[in-house]
């Protein structure tokens, strides 16, 4: 089996990548690498310049404790990438280039996380796409959804979703979903790493499955329940309003009193 990942920018990406090469063969990571992408203008002018400085402030005063969690969850599996892959870095997911080492590979199976949205077009022919999502779908679809199902006072429909790519966000035909047991003193960041980590071996599984030619069982999503959440609906409100409740008192209330109870999920 030809296995090509895609991954984003952050360094914690790198664990999804170095955790499959430690049981399965990678022929290519594809690196998308949004620090040079024109996307970040695109995302000012939708947002203001105001909003934008806001966000990325917090991103930026966090990155030490963000660091931390790192350390704490994911070991020093994330580090560095591992040299049993080769790398190709790309600062457009869709372009030409990523298309024709597609096309060169030819991949039974590529895995995605953590990219910008991929177009059809890119990944045309490809018998198989899955990727990880940071969310229960169809209840959580999009960005922030940690965050989001937190402000929803909805600790107990938090996960992550494997999923096949289709052209709308988040909405494939799902695999196999697992929750995550959101504890008081978590933080976002915090839960989604062991969203990375839980959803990284369950990956792997799932590949173990494809090639003792077990069939895989999708299950069509229904759209018309849940909701989806884009990085145009995320402003600094929504981001006072987590940091508000990231503490182990707000926690602890929502998790005696959610707002819904947890919801039925896909297990294959």
């Amino acid at each position: 089996m030809k296995i090509v990942c895609m991954i984003g920018t952050p360094v914690y990406l790198h664990y999804f990548v170095n955790q499959i090469a430690r049981h399965h063969d990678i022929a290519l990571v594809i690196r998308e690498d949004t620090h040079v992408n024109t996307n970040l203008f695109k995302k000012i002018k939708e947002k203001g310049i105001a909003k934008s400085i806001g966000i990325i402030a917090h991103r930026f005063l966090n990155q030490k404790k963000f660091r931390a969690d790192y350390d704490t969850i994911l070991g020093t599996g994330y580090q560095e990438l591992s040299d049993k892959f080769p790398v190709f870095n790309t600062s457009d997911i869709n372009s030409q280039e990523v298309i024709q080492k597609l096309r060169e590979i030819n991949p039974d199976l590529v895995l995605v996380h953590g990219t910008s949205l991929i177009k059809n077009k890119t990944l045309a022919g490809i018998p198989m796409v899955l990727n990880l999502h940071w969310g229960l779908s169809p209840y959580y679809k999009g960005s922030y959804c940690t965050q989001w199902a937190l402000i929803n006072h909805d600790p107990y429909n938090i996960g992550y979703t494997i999923h096949r790519i289709s052209s709308k966000i988040d909405a494939g035909d799902i695999l196999t979903q697992g929750r995550i047991e959101v504890e008081p003193a978590d933080t976002v960041n915090r839960i989604n790493m062991r969203l990375t980590k839980q959803g990284t071996q369950e990956m792997i599984n799932v590949i173990n499955r494809l090639k003792n030619n077990e069939p895989p069982e999708f299950k069509e999503q229904d759209n018309s329940k849940g909701n989806l959440y884009l990085v145009k609906h995320w402003t600094p409100k929504q981001q006072q309003q987590v940091a508000a409740l990231e503490n182990p008192v707000s926690i602890d209330a929502l998790l005696k009193q959610p707002s819904v109870a947890a919801l039925p999920i896909i297990k294959w």
